[in-house]
């Protein structure tokens, strides 16, 4: 289906006088707080880091110790099957209770879980000396060819081994969380700078609109003067936060009315994009700024106007959007910065909310100008 003419004034469920009601979410990251640093050691990532962690302390392990009598690879065997169980049984016990230590301070969760770690440690290596000493008192293996016959000294030793590599291993995943908070902190910044040179352009823009209105047209003045309110509150989204498809079509059509009030019939917009899932997020003011350089570059110059058509569809990849506007004779084209600078714009905010996920692509040729943006398919 297509749709040429905006709606009726904003009586839409997604906006309530004029202010768009969204969740809140943010495309990107949410940073989160230092408690969250701690890892979820039931994620088979986090179980993989563990177990390399493992293997390269067993083989540090073995190359220190005299192994001329049982050679390298006996050692470094025996020695590898012991550090893994240690270290998958405190990974269990640490998942079991990240519950409880994510909702204590750093410290306190970062000690808890090293005397977890070391309570663990202590019942494993005395279960398997345990072990050793039934099987050796039956003659069906020799202790001193396993591990060191003295009781303390090997649990002390793994004791000691496990709170080293555990203290280095809840470092790393501090440091982790630490620099990526930083990352998106970084991020976040830069989508705001972004997001508030949109703010004055499309401001700017809307304010000429009204003032050609008031010379001609008091009551679409008026009209303008409303629609402008609702666009504004609707877009002053915190930075970096995204609204949904609905909503942010809403603010396009709005601007489009506005926009219908000074051009009059040489605009029209042709909107096909009734397929699309109208609950997928985005960041705010994508497709809105599309729309804006489509009217002041494609349509304004042609003293008849165009058609602007919007066109979205969906794959598996993603949904992809596409503004399509007409091009004016080189003689009456304007300036490029302005346009290029906000496509720009968008291209970069794009890329802080989704990395390689999203894209953008530019096409021109001597009859048309075309935008497309992808979006992942995220809700």
């Amino acid at each position: 289906m297509t749709n040429s003419t905006p709606p009726a004034p904003m009586q839409h469920a997604t906006l309530k006088n004029g202010v768009a009601e969204s969740e809140s979410k943010t495309p990107a990251h949410g940073g989160g707080t230092q408690r969250d640093y701690f890892p979820d050691f039931g994620s088979s990532t986090n179980v993989l880091i563990l177990l390399v962690v493992s293997c390269i302390a067993a083989v540090m392990l073995s190359l220190a110790r005299d192994y001329s009598d049982t050679g390298f690879m006996a050692d470094l065997g025996k020695t590898s099957m012991l550090v893994m169980w240690l270290a998958l049984s405190s990974a269990g016990v640490l998942a079991l209770l990240r519950s409880r230590l994510v909702t204590l301070p750093v410290p306190w969760s970062t000690s808890l879980a090293l005397l977890l770690v070391l309570a663990t440690t202590v019942l494993c290596s005395e279960l398997v000396y345990r072990f050793v000493e039934i099987f050796a008192q039956r003659s069906l293996l020799d202790p001193a060819g396993m591990f060191p016959t003295e009781r303390w000294l090997f649990i002390s030793r793994n004791s000691g081994i496990a709170l080293l590599v555990t203290g280095v291993v809840l470092r790393y995943f501090y440091v982790t969380h630490q620099w990526r908070a930083n990352v998106e902190k970084e991020a976040e910044s830069r989508i705001a700078a972004l997001q508030a040179r949109i703010r004055p352009h499309f401001l700017f823009n809307s304010m000429n609109t009204i003032a050609s209105l008031t010379r001609s047209d008091a009551a679409a003045a008026e009209r303008a003067v409303e629609d402008l309110a609702d666009l504004l509150r609707a877009s002053l989204n915190k930075p970096g936060e995204s609204v949904s498809l609905e909503e942010e079509f809403e603010v396009a059509r709005v601007y489009q009315r506005m926009e219908e009030q000074r051009l009059g019939e040489r605009l029209t917009v042709d909107w096909q994009v009734d397929e699309l899932p109208l609950d997928t997020r985005i960041p705010s003011l994508t497709i809105q700024p599309l729309l804006e350089n489509a009217i002041y570059h494609g349509i304004e110059p042609l003293a008849d106007g165009g058609v602007i058509t919007v066109v979205g569809e969906t794959s598996d990849d993603g949904l992809t959007i596409t503004v399509t506007n007409p091009v004016a004779p080189d003689s009456q084209q304007r300036g490029s910065n302005g346009h290029q600078l906000a496509l720009d714009n968008i291209r970069q905010r794009l890329e802080l909310a989704y990395g390689n996920s999203a894209r953008m692509e530019i096409r021109s040729a001597a009859d048309y100008f075309r935008v497309l943006v992808g979006f992942p398919l995220a809700v």
